[in-house]
């Protein structure tokens, strides 16, 4: 098993009577701490309403999604993790059914070169938007769902799809969450100088990130499900989630109005997820 070193301080005590902390053992996802900021916000969130005493943990060494889900299949080197839901990954895994950004990653933007602007301005539909190369994580279930509506994706890991736009070779866009994007291209300024978020653009689709454990783990998934609950009774989930200055400055910084809207399915949901109240979702 890995070394496994806590990288971000997150002890929650609480007063639930409880003889020892629940092991929270997490996949280091990036390299930059504020990408964890919101998920691990609301994950204390969740246990504090839970009632339950956390230690969370984040593993040594980066992990691409790929062999985090091998992970969690197994059990042993991590517990936790966020990602982007489909009917083959529940099919895998446990998801506690709570879109943790209440369906706003669904909700695209691109990064691009800075120099590559007026190749996006001829972009008015979905055929427009096919004549280029996107590009996605490994791993990723976004994949799939671009491909299906006749996107080209190039698959890399994450850090190298930041470094290929900002090089201009092989992509011209690396779509995403509105969220995800501003935050992402604020974080390389100095390293990766080339990086923009296009201007004119907002791709739709259906999409959730859910927390994911092992499937035999049905005790963490049952108190997780349990603090989102009461977490959403109590208002406290939208205090937070509209509140958190990570959701406030990208909704803001996307002007999501002013953009040309293009629409796709998502054909990777599952039928639990897509019933999943409208409560839960953002503009729903």
């Amino acid at each position: 098993m890995k070394k496994l070193i806590i990288i971000f301080s997150l002890m929650l005590l609480l007063t639930t009577g409880s003889s020892s902390a629940v092991e929270i053992r997490l996949p280091l996802l990036s390299d930059y701490e504020s990408q964890h900021q919101y998920k691990l916000g609301l994950l204390k969130l969740v246990l504090e309403k839970a009632g339950v005493e956390a230690d969370i943990q984040f593993a040594a060494s980066k992990t691409p999604q790929s062999r985090v889900i091998e992970q969690l299949m197994h059990g042993d080197e991590i517990n936790l993790s966020w990602m982007g839901t489909s009917a083959e990954l529940e099919q895998k895994l446990l998801p506690i059914r709570f879109p943790v950004y209440r369906g706003l990653l669904g909700h695209r933007v691109f990064v691009i070169h800075k120099d590559e602007q007026v190749k996006f301005d001829r972009v008015h539909k979905l055929s427009d938007l096919q004549q280029y190369q996107g590009g996605q994580g490994l791993g990723w279930s976004d994949t799939k769902i671009l491909q299906h509506s006749g996107l080209k994706q190039r698959q890399a890991s994450y850090d190298n799809l930041f470094k290929m736009i900002n090089s201009g070779n092989r992509l011209d866009y690396f779509s995403r969450g509105v969220i995800e994007a501003f935050k992402e291209v604020d974080n390389r300024k100095y390293t990766l100088p080339n990086l923009v978020v296009e201007e004119k653009i907002l791709l739709i689709y259906p999409f959730a990130l859910f927390f994911f454990t092992n499937p035999s783990n049905t005790e963490l998934a049952e108190t997780l499900e349990d603090g989102f609950r009461k977490a959403y009774a109590d208002g406290s989930f939208h205090d937070y989630f509209y509140n958190h200055p990570e959701i406030k400055i990208a909704i803001e910084q996307a002007n999501m109005n002013q953009r040309v809207r293009i629409e796709i399915p998502n054909p990777s949901l599952s039928a639990e997820t897509n019933a999943i109240p409208a409560r839960y979702w953002h503009g729903r």
